[in-house]
């Protein structure tokens, strides 16, 4: 059995925290590999793969371990840079690019990417001038690009729009008619469909509603990508990938019949924005930040140094305390950029200046562009760091 950092006592990891500067980052390198592995058994079970959501870890080493267990694909990249630099640094065989593509400059980094011996390169397009661009530069740079369609996997409800604005393909007709533009050309060719339903992966079952729209919306989606995907095989279009997800309803997405792949990341960390799916609730929680006590302005409140590391959306992540327990944030000011303030109760809890105070980040991945290093915790002690993509001088959001 494990000794996780989320179980230790607070004590010993006063005295492991001790002599590293803060605030710093931690990961919890065992919980990490349970939780992709719990992924893995599920994912075998139904005969499906995983494609490792690389923004979600920003971590090299950790991405390079997660991409050689046998049931991931490959890697779902941010943008041109990023695929780049692991086509070069790490060879990965098979590299999908998550976001449509309009610069030239993107195009010529995703071509060079591509010009890797033994490394495929995949690009998601939703528009006709995604293949032009795509196409011309692949005849210049002398590559072939594969392509995969986006489908608007969104729900509508009684005028509601539940999900991400992102491809405006709705029907089986409009993939179709991008997918004969693509068989059109001759340096890039069509391999398949995406579709990211956001309002499954990302929202918890914490209230009535909330499961019902989900339930909802994954009926809708199950029929409405089995729809496109048989619309398109039967007009001569196979899908060698159908990706779906994410991480908040793998099991979920896993299920289809149609669906090839998974795009996860998130689940790696479990970021504590998942602990309200109760689907998730086997999962533990892998990285941790630490911030010192610097200042007791009140016998009950202490304040930290730093950890203003909240993530994007229209309702940002905000982190919340681990370690010690029982603490918890003021209500007015929060996590900010130079101290957050904690309340605690004197009576049960003793807190002094140069304390730790251990934390979660609200959502995975977009805080650690804040961070160097990601301190490494195996078998209840560190053993080592590894390094961000800052830490190595790169930057690709």
């Amino acid at each position: 059995m494990i000794k996780m950092l989320i179980d230790s006592d607070y004590q010993t990891l006063k005295k492991m925290a001790n002599p590293i500067k803060k605030p710093f980052v931690i990961c919890d390198l065992d919980v990490l590999k349970t939780n992709l592995e719990r992924v893995g058994e599920d994912l075998r079970k139904k005969n499906k793969k995983m494609r490792l959501c690389t923004k979600s870890v920003r971590v090299p080493e950790i991405v390079k371990y997660a991409e050689e267990q046998d049931f991931i694909n490959g890697l779902f990249n941010y943008n041109s840079a990023e695929a780049l630099f692991y086509a070069q640094e790490y060879r990965i065989r098979d590299i999908l690019i998550g976001y449509p593509i309009m610069s030239e400059l993107d195009a010529e980094e995703a071509c060079k990417a591509a010009s890797y011996e033994n490394v495929e390169i995949t690009v998601i397009v939703d528009n006709t001038h995604h293949v032009d661009l795509l196409e011309k530069y692949c005849n210049k740079n002398g590559v072939h690009l594969k392509l995969l369609v986006e489908l608007d996997v969104s729900y509508r409800f009684f005028g509601m729009h539940l999900g991400v604005l992102r491809s405006p393909l709705r029907t089986p007709d409009d993939v179709i008619s991008l997918a004969r533009y693509i068989d059109d050309s001759n340096n890039v060719s069509f391999r398949g469909i995406m579709g990211y339903e956001a309002q499954n992966a990302s929202v918890g079952d914490n209230k009535f509603l909330y499961r019902w729209l989900k339930k909802r919306s994954r009926e809708f989606v199950n029929e409405h990508r089995a729809t496109v995907v048989n619309e398109l095989e039967r007009e001569g279009f196979e899908c060698e990938v159908v990706n779906g997800g994410g991480s908040g309803c793998y099991q979920e997405t896993a299920s289809e019949e149609v669906i090839t792949e998974i795009g996860i990341g998130s689940l790696l960390f479990k970021s504590h924005i998942f602990d309200s799916i109760h689907s998730l609730n086997h999962f533990d929680p892998s990285l941790f930040f630490v911030l010192e006590i610097v200042r007791k302005p009140k016998n009950d409140v202490t304040t930290a140094f730093s950890g203003g590391y909240t993530s994007s959306g229209s309702d940002p992540a905000i982190p919340k305390p681990v370690i010690p327990h029982n603490i918890k944030t003021i209500k007015f000011e929060e996590f900010g950029e130079v101290q957050t303030p904690f309340k605690f109760n004197p009576d049960h809890i003793h807190l002094h200046l140069g304390d730790p105070i251990f934390c979660r980040f609200g959502k995975a991945g977009e805080p650690l562009e804040h961070f160097n290093e990601v301190n490494i915790f195996e078998d209840g002690k560190i053993t080592g760091t590894y390094k961000t993509y800052r830490g190595l001088g790169k930057r690709f959001s």
